[in-house]
């Protein structure tokens, strides 16, 4: 027995397509500003990590773009894979955060690298002290034969400096940019000799055993601590696993009802909230500055 057809009132159609119009320009009209505001700070933050921190030829536009397309494509890939909005915005919410989580992990491992190289870097400043070298000769030795990334920072300081910034400035310029102790230590003792004289040598000699000593406690730290952080790890990790081997081994039903059922998709949210603050309150409780 076929249905009979529902009849709809063209008045009420045309009603409802002129409602959802105005509440459509509306949203536009009222998140336009926001939302560019967003975009705006989010490359202006691109631009200070990639081209100061790390010292990349990238334009902020392209990443903020790039940023853009994995947002739209990985919120399309888990709504088609859950049909459902939590899904959609669990996936825009991952590509929100990852591109910065990339951008932080290689601004950290750009640091460890210097903050490694900065020991032997200090002996090649003393060096070139001790052979009749002035400070500035002493670190177009460094610019040139340290490893990458020391000799990039030395060279971008240096080529500053030949465009007419003072040293002094260039010198808070480095350690502004490369953001860490031990290279403001070094700038701030090189611009107190400067004013004060003395021996450069000897103090290039100090300041390079105080800071191998400072790499000795905070690597002792993370030694000690290596235990912590692999179990905010595994924590932050272990939701997704178990839910793979339920879906895959035990109940793929039950599993997808956490994505369709209403009370299922609060359940969901709230493991997603409480993992998050676990491992952040996990990192918090093991992350020691010295």
């Amino acid at each position: 027995m076929l249905a009979e057809a529902t009849y709809v009132d063209p008045t009420v159609l045309l009603i409802n397509s002129a409602v959802m119009l105005v509440a459509t320009s509306t949203s536009v009209f009222l998140g336009w500003r926001p939302l560019r505001d967003v975009i705006l700070r989010q490359e202006e933050q691109y631009g200070t990590v990639l081209r100061r921190s790390l010292l990349l030829n990238i334009k902020p536009r392209t990443a903020t773009i790039l940023t853009g397309i994995g947002i739209v494509f990985l919120a399309s890939i888990t709504y088609s894979l859950t049909g459902s909005l939590i899904g959609l915005f669990l996936g825009g919410g991952v590509g929100v955060l990852l591109p910065p989580a990339v951008i932080r992990s290689l601004r950290r491992r750009r640091l460890d690298k210097l903050e490694t190289q900065l020991v032997s870097g200090i002996q090649t400043l003393a060096s070139g002290v001790r052979a009749g070298l002035n400070l500035v000769q002493s670190m177009e030795l460094v610019a040139r034969d340290a490893p990458v990334p020391l000799r990039q920072e030395f060279r971008h300081m240096l080529r500053e400096y030949e465009y007419g910034v003072p040293l002094d400035e260039a010198m808070d310029n480095a350690a502004s940019r490369i953001g860490s102790g031990d290279f403001r230590l070094l700038f701030a003792a090189l611009q107190t000799h400067r004013e004060r004289g003395g021996d450069l040598g000897d103090t290039l000699d100090r300041i390079s055993e105080s800071i191998r000593e400072i790499q000795r406690l905070e690597g002792r730290v993370k030694t000690l601590t290596a235990q912590g952080r692999a179990t905010a790890r595994w924590l932050g990790a272990m939701p997704i696993v178990v839910l793979v081997i339920l879906y895959f081994l035990v109940d793929s039903s039950g599993v997808m009802m956490l994505f369709i059922d209403d009370l299922g998709k609060v359940i969901l949210l709230a493991i997603i909230v409480l993992n998050i603050l676990g491992f952040l309150w996990i990192k918090k409780i093991v992350t020691i500055d010295i």
